[in-house]
């Protein structure tokens, strides 16, 4: 970790020749694309792109020029929901499961989506729609990076200013605990009463989540909620795919639980988002690489860039090679 160095957005960091350059790429707090320049050539990678409008964070930064451009394409194929409705829509799932007396289980990646999920739910609870039901955060890493979060209001939108400026704290609210230590965790499942658990991991592929899953997976009144992208292969995945049976933990479980996905909670653009930012260029790259999506959600967002500008795209396969001229 010493030889590691913050460098601040838009800020110029010279290595042997070469410029770089860190842009806010909304995806994530402290997210950024990186800018290389040479001479007067330069190559964008956007890593992970953010989505406009997000809670907490800044829109992604736009850019006007760049010769090269590697953009990912996760949701290439696809467009997400509407981001006005997903609170509405989260809370129905919650209040529906809480009647049935079952119990809603949230896996949740512990940076960025966690933290959405909180800033939701905060807007409910303070109008007392959530009174009664207890929210464990059940992630060690999700606590310190909602922790982060708080620390740095430097890097928020305007909107979540403007709450922080009232005295509402967004990522705090009645009945929300956070559980860091194992016998924390352990506790919740000796709760009666209906409750909510946003644990890690996201895709159910390990962490504390999979501790919750064997308790509710097969209980009819229970709620397992997918907010994010689950990739193939994965828990998650199976059980959106309507596996009817789940081995966790090296335990065959039925899979009896009320399976509910919401794709709004994605801190990824989705195509239109992405075509969007591609036509802030006002100089548009004349090679396009496009990674980080499934082959088919590549494929189908480099025919789309193909059919808007005049650049050469690429979907690079693993082992090729290519000269940046």
């Amino acid at each position: 970790m010493k030889r590691f160095k913050p460098i601040d957005y838009d800020k110029v960091q010279d290595i042997g020749g070469i410029s770089v350059k860190f842009m806010d790429a909304g995806h994530i707090i402290g997210s950024a694309m990186i800018e290389l320049s040479i001479g007067n050539r330069k190559l964008i990678f956007t890593g992970d792109l953010g989505r406009r409008g997000a809670p907490f964070l800044r829109d992604p930064q736009t850019v006007n020029e760049a010769d090269w451009l590697v953009i990912e394409s996760t949701y290439g194929d696809r467009d997400h929901g509407d981001m006005a409705e997903r609170g509405k829509r989260l809370v129905e799932v919650i209040l529906g499961t809480m009647e049935r007396g079952g119990n809603v289980v949230i896996p949740a990646f512990a940076v960025g989506r966690t933290q959405e999920i909180i800033y939701e739910l905060n807007h409910y609870a303070e109008k007392g729609k959530l009174k009664g039901v207890k929210v464990f955060v059940d992630s060690p890493m999700a606590i310190s990076a909602t922790e982060i979060y708080r620390r740095h209001p430097e890097y928020f939108d305007e909107e979540t200013l403007r709450l922080l400026e009232t005295g509402d704290n967004p990522l705090d609210f009645p009945g929300i605990k956070y559980a860091r230590s194992r016998d924390e965790s352990k506790a919740i499942n000796d709760l009666k009463e209906p409750h909510i658990i946003i644990s890690a991991s996201g895709m159910c592929t390990g962490g504390r989540v999979l501790h919750h899953l064997v308790q509710n997976i097969g209980r009819k009144d229970s709620t397992i909620l997918f907010i994010g992208y689950q990739a193939e292969g994965t828990t998650g995945r199976r059980l959106l795919n309507g596996a009817k049976t789940i081995k966790i933990m090296n335990k065959e479980l039925d899979v009896r639980a009320r399976i509910e996905s919401l794709d709004t909670f994605s801190a990824h653009a989705g195509r239109t988002g992405m075509l969007n930012w591609l036509r802030s260029f006002k100089e548009f790259p004349s090679q396009v690489f496009v990674n980080h999506g499934e082959p088919e959600a590549s494929r189908s967002f480099a025919e789309a860039i193909r059919g808007e500008f005049d650049a050469e795209v690429v979907v690079p396969q693993p082992g090729q090679k290519y000269d940046l001229k």
